[in-house]
């Protein structure tokens, strides 16, 4: 009864689109049309609260003039490494992130939470700086935000998973959406600064083994609901580049099991799942290895423009294509 009525919820967030806060019904989340979304990230880099930032206001003003574009996606990474990780920092990025006249919707990245650490960041605690974040950017739990909120849904609606609003699934035509918290500098295992008055403790190795296995939880339950409602797709957002370009037995410390039950997954569901991340700054569309199979022919990865390369990517769903996804980089001449 409990998963019926999990899956139920699920089901009507699904369903459910909003052009403020009253949600309306929508039959296009269902129906299979064409439709077309942003897609950034890493970004804006080395602006401190309040600072100009042209080629992020010309990235926001291009997007917004595109009626084309239903929602913005930003794959985490708000700020730099040596940023201070300030919450006058975080609200100038709220501020910013709200000009989108579409729904907005962020994964976390590792700067602005697991590296704050860093004397350069200012020597904050990792886990007051997410509690903060999580007040800041999920203030309502399964509402995006911008000027145009859109109802989603999110783990913190299901028993137990409260701690994580910010995993998040919606659908339209028949393609679901789904992001998962996880994070560069190995998924939050990395060793603090030993320069830094902060301290790596227990609580820090706690709080990466509930995330993870809350976004291991988070990912069995879009693959489930993509097959109870016969998705034509599936397409995920995290921030970290989970070492995809290297061979499994490198650099893949944080990411092993749930890049293990990735492919599980999509070998299972056998249609098109795309996994879109940030993080390593170097925009490329390809088919890398997540475990131990090669090559899947319905896996794809996609990688956002990042820090001082300000462009986006247009992300085209036509649930009618084989392919479903296909990609377009949007490059915007003055911020070459």
């Amino acid at each position: 009864m409990q998963l019926f009525r999990q899956i139920l919820v699920v089901w009507i967030a699904l369903c459910i689109s909003s052009a403020g806060y009253a949600s309306r019904w929508e039959s296009a989340h269902f129906w299979p049309h064409k439709f077309e979304f942003a897609l950034i990230g890493d970004s804006p880099y080395g602006v401190l609260a309040g600072e100009d930032y042209p080629p992020f206001d010309r990235l926001i003003d291009e997007i917004n003039s595109d009626r084309k574009v239903r929602w913005v996606l930003h794959a985490g990474d708000i700020k730099s490494g040596s940023t201070p990780c300030s919450d006058e920092l975080f609200m100038d990025r709220f501020n910013r992130f709200s000009q989108f006249n579409k729904p907005f919707v962020l994964t976390l990245g590792d700067n602005e939470w697991t590296d704050c650490h860093r004397v350069a960041a200012g020597e904050y605690s990792p886990l007051d700086r997410l509690a903060k974040l999580r007040e800041i950017f999920y203030p309502q739990t399964g509402l995006t935000f911008g000027e145009s909120p859109m109802r989603v849904f999110s783990q913190a609606e299901i028993n137990g998973y409260e701690e994580f609003p910010e995993n998040v699934m919606w659908a339209r035509s028949r393609v679901l959406f789904a992001t998962i918290h996880m994070v560069g500098s190995q998924n939050g295992l990395a060793p603090f600064d030993e320069n830094s008055s902060m301290q790596r403790s227990s609580a820090d190795d706690a709080e990466v083994a509930r995330r993870e296995q809350a976004g291991i939880d988070w990912l069995n339950k879009v693959f489930e609901i993509a097959e109870s409602i016969k998705a034509k797709g599936v397409f995920l957002m995290v921030h970290a580049n989970p070492a995809l370009e290297f061979r499994v037995e490198r650099n893949r410390l944080g990411f092993e099991n749930t890049l293990s039950v990735l492919e599980q997954k999509t070998l299972t569901f056998g249609k098109p799942v795309i996994l879109a991340h940030g993080d390593s700054h170097y925009f490329r569309i390809d088919k890398p290895r997540l475990d131990q199979v090669g090559f899947l022919k319905n896996f794809t990865r996609v990688e956002t423009f990042g820090a001082s390369r300000v462009h986006w990517i247009r992300v085209i769903v036509d649930p009618r294509s084989e392919e479903i996804l296909s990609f377009k980089q949007e490059i915007i001449a003055a911020n070459n």
